[in-house]
């Protein structure tokens, strides 16, 4: 990179500092020619594209990062996980501040200008994509490999005082749907596909770490965790397993079927009690009679 600036200095006849976007571009060129790449971009190239993306929101003064983000591309959500000042308990409370997805940022290619706009506010040094491209570039093509490259490239994030891993579940994971059919009415059933680097993601998502020292501002660790899941099982499942924060739309969700579940009905035609899940389509009570 010293030689590539060297050269271009040079060959201009530059007296003056060559400008951030010169730098950049000749980054973009070294990192190709060297095939350093995140997904199918060099980093480089994206900062050049976030130079003109309009600032992102700031986080409210009373919260601060754990450093877990969840992408939901399927609701086009990203979430970040916070702590809030509780000033009644004096403790801090896990919560999550929500920010809505542009139109384009459909896939994990799409989501890295923002992703590392993020990391290039925080002072991250070293941003590392995990998807099938990195494993395929690796011909991590068994059990065994995929499990050290994963190691290695955590090791790597570990090494920086300031990092951000980003993990492509839906790509790395899978998921297996069956649909089966029955007199009542046809169920679909999903199961994780591959659950070895399933329980590794959630062990190393799990593993954030963000130091809060006061007086050395500059030294603190900051390790971010960030998983981009399209799939709404795969994405109920992982914020279950994580104990990740659940939206205000969640915990509606959860009420209402909770509800539905255990809240007693008068039907005002025969006066008796019934459950509201047991009133769906397809859905038969017996009930047996004593005649006396």
């Amino acid at each position: 990179m010293n030689r590539d600036i060297t050269t271009h200095c040079i060959k201009l006849k530059l007296t003056e500092p060559i400008s951030k976007i010169e730098a950049l571009k000749l980054a973009d060129t070294t990192a190709k020619n060297h095939q350093i790449f995140i997904g199918s971009e060099t980093l480089p190239r994206l900062l050049l594209r976030n130079l003109h993306v309009d600032a992102r929101p700031q986080l409210p003064e009373n919260v601060k990062y754990t450093g877990r983000m969840i992408v939901d591309l399927h609701n086009k959500h990203l979430r970040v996980e916070v702590l809030r000042s509780n000033t009644t308990s004096n403790t801090e409370e896990p919560s999550i501040v929500e920010y809505e997805l542009d139109s384009n940022e459909t896939n994990v290619q799409a989501l890295l200008e923002r992703l590392t706009g993020y990391g290039k506010s925080r002072n991250v040094q070293l941003l590392q994509l995990i998807d099938l491209n990195l494993l395929s570039s690796q011909n991590a093509y068994d059990e065994t490999k995929v499990h050290e490259t994963l190691k290695d490239r955590y090791d790597e994030c570990a090494a920086y005082t300031s990092s951000m891993i980003i993990y492509d579940l839906d790509a790395l994971v899978g998921i297996k749907k069956s649909e089966s059919h029955s007199n009542m009415s046809p169920s679909t059933s999903y199961e994780i596909h591959n659950q070895g680097i399933y329980t590794y993601v959630l062990a190393r998502f799990r593993n954030h770490i963000m130091e809060d020292i006061k007086n050395e501002e500059n030294d603190k660790a900051e390790r971010w965790a960030i998983t981009v899941i399209r799939e709404p099982f795969l994405l109920r499942q992982f914020c279950t397993d994580v104990q990740f924060p659940r939206t205000s739309r969640e915990e509606e969700e959860i009420e209402s079927e909770r509800r539905k579940a255990e809240d007693l009905i008068k039907c005002v035609k025969c006066k008796d009690f019934y459950l509201e899940i047991e009133n769906r389509m397809g859905m038969f009570v017996f009930y047996t009679f004593k005649i006396s």
